[in-house]
């Protein structure tokens, strides 16, 4: 039992020293020993044993370590296997689970400065919306797009506003730039857009944005609600809900978990 317990203790520290190489890049052993609590010796050991398996690699005038190609190979084939599609389903169904509303999966396609609904999971109710999925979306309208939109450079923000069109359902004009500016402005405060029915008439949409680990926007996750379900408490616990899944599917895509997400994950 207790070799048993001693593997586990160093596979838990070798992944604290991946993990801190992975965020913070370069380190020093002096660095690591005081970021993840473990004595110097104890960090060189790890060192060493990563960098005969060619998973870190020492360089530079300080001798300090940073990741190495055998690390950027095996990554570079679990993201060539791993397909965002399949990867939020789980988070879509314990959204379902959470609110009995059907949960989406927003796919933000730059070439084309459009979206796609990419993924969804029906909620149990009878009134509930038939997304078509896979079909080119402007990105300028509903919380689906917003969502998106608030956290593109502002060139591309710039554009897509140009080119769009009125609103799908709605058949809104586009507001001033300005106003514009100042709703994305809000949703990146507040961690959420919310539309009423500008893509889909009667449908009120709550979106959070999705990240990839290079901390781009990649899409939204959110819920789309008939009006006549929707109370006036319902907004602000379908956005937390939808902040809070989205920002674990874009931990599970390697960027960052914050912590008041982190603390506030809803148990699925």
């Amino acid at each position: 039992m207790a070799g048993k317990g001693e593997s586990l203790g160093t596979v838990q520290r070798v992944v604290e020293v991946l993990r801190h190489l992975a965020e913070r890049g370069d380190t020093t052993i002096k660095d690591l020993s005081a970021a993840i609590g473990l004595v110097p010796s104890t960090c060189h050991r790890m060192l060493d044993l990563l960098v005969k398996e060619g998973l870190a690699e020492q360089a530079g005038e300080r001798r300090g370590y940073h990741l190495g190609p055998e690390f950027f190979r095996l990554a570079a084939l679990v993201n060539t296997r791993q397909d965002i599609r399949s990867l939020a389903r789980p988070f879509l169904q314990q959204v379902v689970d959470a609110c009995d509303e059907t949960c989406v999966l927003c796919l933000y396609v730059p070439a084309d400065r459009n979206m796609i609904f990419a993924e969804k999971s029906d909620s149990s109710q009878l009134l509930r919306y038939q997304l078509k999925l896979n079909s080119p979306q402007p990105v300028l309208w509903g919380a689906s797009g917003r969502a998106i939109l608030a956290h593109l450079p502002r060139e591309d923000r710039r554009r897509i506003y140009e080119e769009a069109e009125d609103a799908p359902a709605s058949h809104e004009k586009r507001p001033p730039l300005e106003e514009l500016e100042a709703e994305l402005s809000a949703i990146r405060a507040r961690g959420y857009a919310v539309s009423h029915g500008q893509k889909i008439a009667g449908a009120v949409g709550i979106n959070s944005a999705v990240f990839n680990a290079a901390g781009a926007v990649v899409g939204s996750l959110g819920v789309t609600v008939p009006q006549q379900r929707m109370v006036a408490t319902d907004e602000a616990k379908l956005g937390l809900l939808v902040r809070q899944h989205a920002a674990a599917l874009s931990h599970a895509l390697g960027a960052p978990l914050s912590k008041p997400a982190e603390n506030e994950i809803i148990p699925a």
